[in-house]
């Protein structure tokens, strides 16, 4: 499934890493019967299945806080893209009417216009 997001171009290939790790890990601790009781006993955790729920928990924030930064980076490029763009914006109308008001022998523009 994976591929195919990527292959089709709905998912980045520098968030591909981090699914393919996931599912590494998923895979790692159901084909290795004993290491989420291994790994839940070492942290202090005495059910496995509590230990699966916090490492998604953590997971997910993880996951959560990293878009978070990105929402906030691509904002703030946002704003500023658009800033620039009202300043080129402005830039064009000055050119534009000082291109069509007649001007006279000094370069300032007619009295009469």
């Amino acid at each position: 499934m994976i591929f195919q997001l990527i292959r089709k171009r709905k998912l980045k290939e520098q968030y591909s890493l981090l699914w393919f790790m996931t599912v590494a890990v998923i895979l790692l601790l159901a084909v290795w019967k004993g290491l989420l009781g291994k790994f839940s006993s070492a942290i202090g955790i005495d059910v496995p299945s509590n230990a699966l729920f916090l490492m998604g928990i953590l997971f997910l924030f993880v996951m959560a806080l990293h878009f978070s930064m990105l929402v906030s980076r691509l904002t703030d490029q946002s704003k500023m893209l658009a800033q620039k763009l009202a300043l080129l914006d402005r830039d064009l109308r000055k050119e534009r009417e000082a291109g069509s008001r007649p001007e006279g022998n000094d370069g300032e523009p007619d009295a009469g216009s």
